[in-house]
């Protein structure tokens, strides 16, 4: 009786761990599978957030440079601009700086560097102007 009781444990034992291995993988692969789609979200999600990012960047630098151009091609007018002309391109100048400036919070370094080089060359024109003017 011993011995078929030592038998039946050793078996059962067995039995137990043979079933604890199956549930083992079995559970394993699973959470490998789970794991593996988590991975692909999250890089779906940062590939679809990357490129928003560079959506966004491009379009602050086209208008950085639109008006970057649009400073450029003030520049050659203003030499000859009458003073009611002038007026006019200030205003102008005016309403574009402040809409740039609201959006400059969010700007890198960068950004911020090429915006204050075009803010310094409109104050540079603005001088000439100014003393043309006085002259």
């Amino acid at each position: 009786m011993e011995i078929s009781s030592t038998i039946k444990s050793i078996g059962v034992a067995f039995a137990v761990g043979a079933f604890m291995f199956a549930c083992t993988q079995e559970s394993q692969n699973e959470t490998n599978a789970e794991v593996n789609e988590a991975q692909t979200e999250i890089g779906a999600a940062t590939d679809e957030a990357q490129a928003e990012m560079n959506e966004a960047g491009d379009e602050l630098n086209q208008e950085n440079n639109e008006m970057a151009i649009w400073t450029d091609e003030n520049e050659t007018r203003a030499e000859t601009a009458t003073e009611e002309e002038w007026e006019q391109m200030k205003a102008d100048y005016k309403k574009r700086e402040a809409e740039m400036e609201a959006k400059s919070a969010d700007w890198d370094d960068e950004t911020k560097s090429r915006w204050q080089k075009v803010k310094d060359r409109y104050k540079k024109t603005e001088d000439k102007v100014q003393a043309r003017f006085r002259d």
